[in-house]
């Protein structure tokens, strides 16, 4: 990860404070140490998150957007402080200054449609209503739809991670993850 010297202009919601478990010992950073004791199911986790935002149908800014929004909802201030490198130019930290207040936002109907979606899906799945699948489908295709509710629960359940083990960022300042640097996973 690239560390930035900005910081994200939102109010933190989620953990401080150390881990509730003790890092692995010699493994720098809080999320390394802690999930250094399962290194194989992390690399096995970025490889398949790798694929939904490198090769993926959904648009990059719509798929940003609502990866904050499940940052936001489930309360993982480590998802809150890290951008992705892929997404760059389609989102900007402007974007994000409405995310609490969806519906008074500066977002197009198919980013509401999507990001009251995620929310519902990381609160309670069984929210969500026809009514709101019909919102979607006006906006997005099928693949699109299965794609979105893929990042909702792979981000929701690994952000649901960090938040219920304490792990919060090591540094205030956001922070650039680049699916392409090996190093960084």
């Amino acid at each position: 990860m690239t560390m930035p010297t900005n910081r994200s202009p939102l109010p933190f919601i989620g953990p401080e404070g150390e881990p509730r478990l003790d890092p692995v010992p010699g493994v720098e950073g809080r999320f390394n140490g802690v999930m250094a004791w399962r290194p194989e199911l992390l690399a096995a986790f970025f490889e398949f998150y790798a694929k939904v935002w490198t090769d993926g149908v959904l648009d990059l800014r719509v798929k940003d957007l609502c990866r904050m929004k499940i940052a936001r909802t489930v309360g993982c201030r480590l998802c809150q402080n890290t951008r992705f490198k892929v997404a760059q130019g389609h989102t900007a930290e402007d974007d994000y200054l409405d995310i609490d207040d969806v519906e008074n936002g500066d977002y197009t109907d198919a980013e509401k449609a999507a990001l009251r979606y995620v929310e519902a899906f990381c609160i309670n799945a069984q929210m969500i209503t026809d009514a709101m699948l019909d919102d979607l489908k006006a906006h997005f295709g099928p693949a699109e739809i299965v794609e979105l509710s893929i990042l909702a629960a792979a981000m929701g359940g690994f952000a649901s991670i960090n938040v219920a083990l304490n792990v919060a960022p090591d540094t205030e300042q956001v922070a650039v993850f680049d699916f392409a640097d090996t190093a960084t996973a």
